[in-house]
């Protein structure tokens, strides 16, 4: 266990005053209560019976990796399109593209999977036909996932409203309220929490770092979406830090027109955007692209140069294929589908200003995955009926896609670097922490 890893294993430690649990004696700020809670119990195997913690958390990353790529995912497909037959090559070329692309992240606590699980739980039962109890469990997905992730919580209202839409007039209210009842039974003790320790009475989870220069994770991370365009964390001894910083120079120079250090309101942030609009929106498509591009299977990088030409270009394929499929099938698309692809995406919207992790833009992953996989098996027919100009008119547009993102990434990586003071312009020491 290293970095994040190690802190979320060791977050379970909070839940324990004098050698006994007290459940009120979790206090921290920055990270929610579930997750630990989730993790308490191979914390106390691994505890009473020197068992290895990644034997562990491998064990449950297996189990989270067979619920999302086994079953959830295709069990919200098919509740968006039941007409839809997934047989066994799409269910597994979706599992195989999580494998391929996602597969050391299961050997870790780390909250990312986890949170998408819940949401995408949460979506499968509002889409259901389930009555109170159903709404109650998804309301209590709904808050899970966003007491692991607090940025999921940015999916509530298309998940409210898609709850909403979805039953019928007379149910709405019972189903309205189901939702809000779940959110609090898991929100609740989130509560109890934030009063006692902080003083704060909110369920939701606070995401505050005293070592920040503004304690606001999400505003210094603001601040750092500036100047790294990407980050990763590497374990390989030939390189000099654990931070892999790609670092931006255009965001470099907007800083510098900025005249700021770092941002201590959402306001002021605002303002920046407004004064320099399209740096903002390159910026934010640098970020898109460098999230999407994975080019490492685990979030700590063992050997930096074992990046693969095949797999990337597998992963450029995908997205093109992806968004053949999306505009052939735009027909197909109703509001249900609409709600849930927002509920899945606001996350990552909110991921676009900060310094870029793969793993941020996991909903958007996922649903291109399925997107090719899914969709393309049921749009099938309609590939061998195309007339040889259309055809070549596709490949042609393949080659070009692929070249491009293969350019992209390529610039991208030159400007990899460990030099920590790349941040310094950002609050010195305290922002390279």
């Amino acid at each position: 266990m290293v970095y994040d890893a190690l802190g979320y294993w060791t977050l379970t430690e909070r839940f324990f005053r004098a050698g006994s649990f007290h459940f009120l004696a979790y206090d921290d700020a920055l990270r929610g209560y579930l997750l630990p809670l989730l993790n308490l119990p191979a914390k106390a195997v691994a505890h009473f019976t020197g068992a290895a913690p990644l034997t562990l958390t491998r064990l449950m990353g297996a189990a989270y990796a067979a619920l999302l790529f086994g079953w959830a995912g295709p069990a919200l497909w098919l509740r968006l399109f039941p007409r839809h037959r997934l047989d066994w090559l799409p269910r597994l070329a979706f599992a195989g593209l999580g494998f391929l692309f996602w597969r050391d992240y299961f050997n870790f606590v780390l909250s990312d999977f986890p949170a998408v699980l819940a949401l995408v739980l949460s979506l499968w039962l509002v889409l259901g036909r389930g009555g109170p109890g159903a709404a109650v469990l998804a309301g209590a997905g709904l808050m899970a996932a966003a007491n692991i992730r607090p940025v999921y919580l940015l999916a509530a209202p298309a998940v409210l409203l898609l709850s909403v839409l979805h039953v019928p007039g007379p149910r709405r209210l019972g189903q309205l309220g189901g939702l809000l009842l779940g959110a609090a039974l898991l929100g609740g003790p989130q509560l109890l929490l934030n009063q006692r320790h902080h003083h704060v009475a909110t369920p939701l989870v606070l995401s505050r770092d005293a070592r920040l220069p503004t304690a606001n994770l999400y505003l210094a991370q603001l601040g750092w979406g500036l100047v790294i365009q990407k980050y990763e964390t590497s374990l390989d001894p030939a390189f000099p830090a654990p931070r892999m910083l790609y670092t931006d120079p255009a965001g470099q120079a907007l800083l510098q027109r900025l005249h700021t250090r770092h941002f201590t309101s959402y306001a002021q942030y605002a303002a920046a955007t407004r004064r320099e609009p399209l740096a903002f929106v390159a910026l934010y498509g640098r970020h898109l692209f460098n999230g999407l591009d994975v080019q490492y299977p685990s979030p700590f990088v063992t050997r930096i140069t074992a990046r693969s030409p095949w797999l990337a270009g597998l992963h450029y394929s995908v997205w093109f294929v992806a968004l053949v499929v999306a505009a052939a099938g735009g027909r197909a698309v109703d509001g249900r589908s609409l709600l849930t692809v927002a509920a899945l995406l606001l996350p990552c919207l909110a991921a676009l200003p900060i310094a870029m992790e793969c793993r941020f833009l996991l909903p958007l992953h996922l649903l291109l995955y399925a997107v090719a996989c899914f969709g393309g098996a049921q749009w099938r027919p309609a590939w061998t009926a195309l007339p040889w100009p259309r055809i070549a008119l596709l490949m042609a547009g393949y080659a070009v896609f692929v070249l491009l993102c293969l350019r992209l990434s390529t610039q991208t990586q030159r400007q990899l670097t460990a030099d920590v003071r790349v941040l310094a312009p950002l609050g010195g020491t305290e922002a390279q922490r």
